[in-house]
C-alpha cells in the first residue's frame, strides 16, 4: 500500500496504527528503564541498618542519608529532564542510565557518611533525568487510544526494581555485606544503557523537529507502517511545535496555564499523602496495636495494590478518560483514609491490612494515573518537560507529608488523626482535576487547545 500525499503527520499515523513490534520494544525498554530506576532508588532503604551498625550512624543522620537521593530527583526532574527536547529522548534516557548506573556503583568506594550522600545525591539526579524521558518516549509511539495503558502497565518496572532490590538485598547482604547490592545495582543499570544504545529507538517528533536526521525518521515510520510505501521525498509534520526550541516557560502558554497549575497541584496532593504512607505506615501500624511482622505484611499488600492498580486503570482511563478516572481515584482515596482512620482504633490486622491494599490501589494507582495524565495533556514536544516538572513538584510535597507528620506526631497528634487530616489534600485533588476536565476534557476545549498549538 502507497502512502497517499506528500504530507505526513506523524502523531497521526502512529495513533492510526495497531500496536506492532516496534511499540512494544519501546513499551518494554521503558519499562526495564523504570525497573533499574526503581531498584537503585529502594536499595538504599534495604541496606541503611547495616550500614548504621558498621558506622554507628545516629538516627537522624540516618534519615539524610534516606533523602539524599530524594533532593537529587528534585533537582533531576526539574532541570536534567527538560533537556531530552535538546537533546533527545533516548540520548537523555542513555546519558541518564549510564550515570545513575555509575553512581550506584562507585559508592560501593563510599568510607563515610558524607561520601555516601554526595554518591546518593547524584544518583537521584540520574534517576530524576531518565525516568520522565523514557516515559514519554513510550508515550509518543504507542497509539492515544492505548496510551494511559501503556504508560500505567510500564511502572510496574518501577514496582518490580523496588521489590527486587528486596530481594537482592536478602541474598547478597549476609554473605557479601551492603555494597554487594549497590555493585549488582549499579551493574544492571549499566547494562541496560548498553541495551538502550543499539535498540531503543529516539523520538520521532525530535528527529524531525531539532534532530535533522529526516531519513532515521523515515526508517523508524517505516517499520512502524511496512504496509506503507513511504517516499523519500514524503514531507513530515511531527508534533505541534515544529522546530521551535523548547523550553519551561511553554508549559504555561497557548492555553496550557490553568492545566498545567492542575497538573501540579494534583501531583503535589497525590505524592504529599503517598510519600506519607510509605514512610510512615508501618510504624503507625504498630502504635496502633499490630505486631512489627503484621505491619510490615500491611504495607508489603499495599505495594501489592499498586502493582495490581496498573493493569485497571490505564485501560479504564483510555476507555472512559483520564480526567473522570484521575479525579474519582482522588475521591475515593479520601474515603479509604477516613475508613483507615475510623477502623485504626479498633480494628485488627486483618480488616487493616485490606485497608492498607484499598490505600496502595489509590494512592499509587493515583500517581500512575497523573503521569499518564501529564503525557495525555501536553504536545509530544513538551511531554518529558511537562512530565519532569508535574514530578518535581510532586517531590516537593512527597519530602514535605512525611516531614509534617514527624512533626505533628510529636505534638501530640494521634495516628488517627493524621489519615484524617490526609483526606484533605485528596478532596483538594479530586477537585482540581474535576476542574481541570471541565475545562480541557470537552471536545470544544480540546480543539481550542490544539488550535493554539498549532499557532
Amino acid at each position: 500500500m502507497e502512502a497517499t500525499g506528500g504530507v505526513i503527520e506523524t502523531d497521526a499515523l502512529i495513533n492510526s496504527r495497531k500496536i506492532g513490534r516496534p511499540q512494544f520494544v519501546v513499551a518494554v525498554l521503558g519499562a526495564c528503564a523504570l525497573f533499574v530506576e526503581g531498584f537503585d532508588t529502594s536499595a538504599i532503604g534495604y541496606i541503611a541498618p547495616q550500614i548504621t551498625r558498621e558506622w554507628n550512624v545516629p538516627a537522624s543522620v540516618l534519615g539524610t542519608i534516606l533523602t539524599a537521593d530524594m533532593v537529587g530527583l528534585l533537582l533531576g526532574y526539574l532541570f536534567v529532564a527538560p533537556l531530552s527536547a535538546r537533546f533527545g529522548h533516548k540520548r537523555t534516557v542513555i546519558a541518564c542510565t549510564t550515570f545513575f548506573g555509575l553512581m550506584t556503583f562507585l559508592t560501593i568506594t563510599s568510607t563515610n557518611v558524607e561520601m555516601l550522600l554526595f554518591f546518593r545525591f547524584l544518583t537521584g539526579i540520574g534517576v530524576g533525568g531518565a525516568m520522565p524521558s523514557a516515559v514519554a518516549l513510550t508515550g509518543e509511539y504507542i497509539p492515544e487510544h492505548r496510551r494511559s495503558t501503556a504508560i500505567t502497565l510500564i511502572y510496574i518496572g518501577f514496582s518490580v526494581g523496588q521489590i527486587g532490590a528486596g530481594l537482592a538485598s536478602s541474598l547478597l547482604i549476609e554473605p557479601f555485606g551492603w555494597r554487594a547490592v549497590l555493585a549488582f545495582g549499579g551493574i544492571i543499570t549499566l547494562l541496560f544503557s548498553g541495551l538502550f544504545v543499539f535498540v531503543l529507538p529516539e523520538s520521532i517528533e525530535y528527529l524531525v523537529n531539532r534532530g535533522n536526521d529526516r531519513p532515521r525518521a523515515l526508517r523508524t515510520l517505516r517499520r512502524m507502517a511496512p504496509d506503507l510505501a513511504i517516499p523519500d521525498s514524503a514531507r513530515l509534520i511531527a508534533g505541534t511545535h515544529g522546530n521551535r526550541k523548547v523550553v519551561v516557560r511553554q508549559l504555561l502558554e497557548d492555553n496550557r496555564s490553568l492545566g498545567t497549575i492542575f497538573l501540579w497541584t494534583g501531583m503535589f496532593m497525590n505524592l504529599m499523602v503517598y510519600f506519607f504512607m510509605q514512610k510512615w505506615l508501618t510504624s503507625l501500624l504498630v502504635q496502633v496495636g499490630l505486631t512489627q511482622q503484621e505491619a510490615i505484611l500491611a504495607t508489603t499488600v499495599g505495594l501489592a495494590g499498586g502493582i495490581v492498580a496498573a493493569f485497571i486503570i490505564g485501560p479504564l482511563m483510555d476507555r472512559v478518560g483520564p480526567y473522570i478516572v484521575v479525579a474519582g481515584l482522588f475521591a475515593v482515596s479520601a474515603l479509604s483514609v477516613v475508613l483507615m482512620a475510623s477502623l485504626m482504633a479498633a480494628a485488627g490486622a486483618v480488616l487493616l491490612t485490606a485497608m492498607s491494599l484499598a490505600l496502595g490501589f489509590c494512592l499509587s494507582g493515583g500517581q500512575k494515573a497523573n503521569n499518564a495524565l501529564s503525557v495525555y495533556f501536553y504536545p509530544t514536544a513538551l511531554r518529558g518537560t511537562g512530565l519532569g516538572w508535574s514530578l518535581g513538584i510532586g517531590r516537593i510535597g512527597g519530602v514535605i507529608g512525611p516531614y509534617l507528620a514527624g512533626v505533628l506526631l510529636q505534638n501530640g497528634w494521634s495516628p488517627s488523626g493524621l489519615f484524617y487530616l490526609t483526606a484533605g489534600p485528596m478532596m483538594i485533588g479530586a477537585v482540581t482535576i474535576a476542574l481541570m476536565g471541565q475545562i480541557y476534557g470537552h471536545s470544544s476545549a480540546r480543539s481550542g487547545l490544539a488550535e493554539s498549538q498549532k499557532a
